[in-house]
């Protein structure tokens, strides 16, 4: 090859590889005949969790090593403690027979629990897998604890063939929100705690688009919502109460975050940009990247900000919006990013790519210090 031709190349990779000091790629690893289509992080990065569309259920420590694998016959969908002690994964085998179950593993891969649930449409945590819930295809909403002891129980008898449409947790495991395809939309909210229970419908028109996507604050205080179809989609914020703050009109929504407090709110879109809200419904900042926001990740304190894009972009943002740390990925024929989860310490980043592949990053201390990329000013 010509030196011009080498000098090409090596900028190629420059430009579409490119890492900043603090963040490096440790390992990766493929799931060949198969999707991937849950992925969850320990605390402290030490331990990943990875589902697939075909049963297999697959547990990796911080350098790549496989620690153990299960295989069963549905789509998986996870969750695993701070300490990595358990393993959650939620099984959808079949629709037609209302298959499902949710099963619970020790550190060793063994069986600690099972509970059949029929087919899983949503499923959530809390930060410490104290709790999980999981909504199934006939409308039935069940909440366990780690020991898969049932907590709480929403049969909805006269909703029998509406399927659960979103459900959601609390980080801390206090309140549960969740929807059905109903006729009219509505959003039922549960406090675990006292068994409480407050609906959701006067926002909503008969008819209406389904609720889709549901995230809740730290202690449940605030519950941010997403209904729509087609290229636009309505943003809701809620109270514990059912009462709305604000809501907002917003190109077609994959993926939402929510930290702690409240403070930060975050909207990733089909049109490639990341806006950001603050309690009042005032947007505070936006960036836009190549190819739609696919996936969000956000530490509890709202410090540090992961998401990744249809074009294969990778990014750490600040709370505030300004960037950390920027990978872009190069793939035949084209890389796409379809999930991404930032460890709660923020050490640790795992994306999947092309559904097929995963990705292991280790940031250090610099992707605390801001690259002097401010986000878009907020006209």
């Amino acid at each position: 090859m010509r030196p011009a031709g080498v000098a090409l190349v090596l900028a190629l990779l420059l430009l579409f590889c490119y890492a900043a000091a603090g963040a490096e790629l440790l390992w990766t690893e493929k799931v060949n005949g198969e999707y991937i289509t849950g992925i969850a992080v320990s605390e402290d990065g030490s331990r990943v969790v990875v589902g697939t569309s075909m049963g297999g259920l697959y547990l990796y420590d911080g350098e790549g090593t496989l620690c153990w694998s299960e295989r069963h016959k549905g789509t998986m969908q996870v969750g695993i403690s701070p300490d990595a002690s358990l393993v959650v994964a939620g099984e959808s085998e079949s629709r037609e027979k209302d298959k499902g179950a949710l099963r619970a593993y020790d550190t060793n891969g063994t069986l600690a629990w099972m509970r059949h649930t029929g087919w899983i449409c949503g499923f959530g945590t809390s930060e410490d897998l104290g709790r999980i819930a999981v909504g199934n295809r006939l409308g039935q909403v069940a909440v366990y604890d780690r020991e898969g002891f049932e907590e709480a129980w929403e049969d909805n008898l006269l909703k029998r063939y509406y399927a659960t449409s979103a459900a959601g947790l609390s980080p801390d495991g206090r309140m549960l929100a969740y929807s059905l395809l109903e006729h009219t939309p509505a959003i039922y909210l549960l406090n675990v705690d006292t068994w409480r229970t407050r609906t959701i419908r006067s926002v909503f028109r008969e008819h209406g688009s389904p609720v889709h996507t549901l995230v809740l604050s730290g202690n449940g205080s605030s519950l941010l919502a997403a209904s729509g179809e087609g290229s636009t989609d309505t943003v809701y914020l809620f109270t514990d109460s059912g009462a709305l703050k604000w809501k907002e009109t917003v190109p077609d929504i994959l993926d939402m975050e929510i930290s702690s407090d409240s403070a930060l709110i975050l909207l990733g879109s089909e049109d490639g940009c990341i806006r950001a809200y603050n309690p009042a419904g005032d947007l505070t900042w936006t960036r836009c990247m190549e190819g739609a926001v696919q996936s969000l990740s956000l530490t509890p304190e709202g410090d540090l900000l992961a998401a990744g894009s249809r074009g294969g972009e990778i990014l750490l943002l600040s709370g505030s919006g300004e960037l950390r740390w920027e990978h872009r990925l190069v793939r035949f024929p084209a890389a796409r990013i379809d999930a991404l989860e930032i460890s709660t310490q923020g050490n640790a980043l795992v994306a999947v790519v092309n559904r097929n592949e995963v990705l292991f990053f280790s940031l250090g201390p610099d992707t605390l210090d801001s690259q002097n990329s401010p986000p878009e000013p907020v006209a």
